[in-house]
């Protein structure tokens, strides 16, 4: 299968004048964007990258951000998206299992390099780039096959993608160049996309939704793409009425931001086809202040998963789902799956509840440098064991019955029960803790805690907060701590956190 970069290059001679991406300040075409992207390549192999090394970056979205993604399949390296949310130790962490030849550092964050130096730096060398060059020779355009093809294959890893796990340690998701095209091919076919198409890139390219929902197929399939450096209301509402963008993902919490802007219900793009959101469902009235803007677009909710590149199961708002309350719609005709019980036996029936497994050409090859942990989620027949327990209907449609991993998503960001709980735990007026979700329409989970104060102590719960801001980076603070006399367990001592959340919904 072509990798995006070829892709590309064949939309250049398509469509050369065609603009490809643009932002604030410029627009280039296909043919200008391959040539970054080979520049690009070339500039940092004369840093020293080579083929199957890492380039980290940390900083908002760019056209640079996302020409370095197309120079992976010149120069052979792997992109490391860094969550710009980061703190100083868990960006330390990230660079050390990561151990990127180079990384790119948006000035905004020079006090974390700063820090990080200052209590002994990194466990390998790294170079930091806080800028990268405007202007720069296209060194490749005199070799045929590195210019119009590139020099990766299929299995090649593409993006190292950290997501949070089930401990406290993060993982690196690898995607592979043949999972980022089947992807791409997979929501052209889904969503109608095309080269007349055009979308705005709000999302941010550390979240699998940035490179993965639409904004990868869309440069995939020859159309525009317009690229505002982070989710702001404001300039989001201006890119919406300048652009016009035929097709929109934002995440949910980032739909909550514009409905409840004051200048969101005078918008009218009739020209928009399809809206999506993922994350978590938004609430009916917001549903159709949406539908009122874009009255002529379909509107969907996606629920996947990074390992899986995004979308397992597609909700599409229409009447159909609306007669199957609570539904989370229907699986991808994209995606092989199937519904196992506790023990990994496959269901005889596939209604379940069961564990929802999935394979195919987009499940990623595995983790970092954690085969073991690989080989928990990924067998050797190929199926991504997600976590996810789901129940099917007769008509196919799937409800979410809950995860067998210990996760909270908020705000489109994954966190480790296990990792606020030993943060918490780790206070000297703190027993026992337990952290878990709330249903939330903005953040789609509010991370909350139930704590068990130590003998003789009486704890603040915003001192609790401020403590775990310290260690934590933001969205990983408990919105709200409530303090218990002893944690609900199970008779083998687990805690059951479905009765917290019952307590306190």
């Amino acid at each position: 299968m072509p990798n995006i970069y070829q892709v590309a290059m064949f939309n250049a001679e398509r469509y050369p004048d065609k603009v490809a991406v643009s932002d604030e300040r410029q627009a280039l075409s296909f043919g200008q964007f391959c040539a970054r992207a080979r520049a690009l390549s070339a500039y940092l192999k004369g840093l020293g990258v080579q083929p199957g090394d890492r380039v980290a970056i940390m900083t908002p979205n760019s056209i640079d951000y996302l020409a370095l993604l197309h120079a992976t399949a010149v120069g052979g390296f792997s992109l490391v998206p860094v969550n710009t949310r980061y703190g100083a130790a868990e960006l330390r962490y990230l660079l050390d299992d990561a151990q990127p030849t180079v990384c790119i550092v948006d000035p905004a964050y020079r006090p974390l390099r700063e820090q990080i130096e200052s209590e002994g730096g990194l466990n390998s060398a790294v170079q930091w780039l806080e800028h990268l060059p405007e202007s720069l020779p296209d060194h490749r355009a005199d070799d045929p096959v590195q210019h119009r093809f590139g020099r990766v294959g299929d299995e090649d890893v593409a993006i190292i993608m950290y997501t949070s796990g089930t401990t406290s340690a993060p993982k690196g998701a690898m995607l592979t160049h043949g999972n980022l095209s089947a992807n791409a091919v997979n929501y052209i076919m889904e969503l109608g996309i095309d080269a007349n198409s055009r979308s705005l890139l709000a999302t941010p390219l550390f979240h699998i939704g940035g490179f993965g929902v639409v904004n990868g197929p869309i440069l995939y399939a020859g159309g525009s793409l317009h690229v505002v450096p982070r989710f702001e209301a404001d300039a989001v509402m201006d890119a919406l009425r300048l652009y016009q963008p035929t097709h929109v993902f934002l995440l949910s919490a980032m739909w909550v931001g514009l409905t409840d802007h004051p200048e969101f219900k005078a918008l009218s793009l009739p020209g928009a086809q399809f809206v999506q959101t993922a994350a978590a469902p938004l609430g009916q009235w917001r549903q159709d202040l949406i539908r009122t803007v874009f009255p002529n677009a379909e509107f969907s909710w996606g629920f996947g998963m990074t390992e899986s590149c995004v979308t397992t199961i597609k909700n599409r708002y229409t009447q159909e789902i609306l007669e199957h309350p609570g539904s989370i719609g229907y699986l991808w005709r994209h995606v092989q799956y199937r519904l196992v019980d506790a023990d990994g036996k496959v269901l005889p029936d596939q209604r379940g509840p069961g564990e929802m497994q999935v394979r195919g050409p987009t499940v990623f090859k595995g983790y970092w440098r954690q085969p073991e942990l690989t080989a928990q989620v990924l067998d050797a027949d190929g199926w991504l064991h997600t976590g996810d327990l789901i129940r099917v209907d007769d008509e196919g449609f799937a409800y979410f019955m809950g995860r067998s991993k210990d996760m909270i998503k908020t705000g489109g960001e994954n966190v480790a029960a296990l990792e606020v709980e030993n943060c918490l735990a780790s206070h000297t007026d703190v027993r026992e803790a337990a952290a878990f979700g709330l249903p939330h329409e903005y953040w789609g989970e509010e991370l909350v805690a139930a704590i068990v104060p130590a003998n003789g102590r009486e704890p603040d719960v915003e001192v609790l907060r401020e403590f775990c801001r310290e260690k934590l980076s933001g969205f990983k603070v408990p919105k709200r701590i409530f303090i218990v006399d002893s944690l609900p367990q199970s008779s083998s001592g687990k805690v059951q956190k479905f009765l917290l959340r019952q307590r306190y919904v």
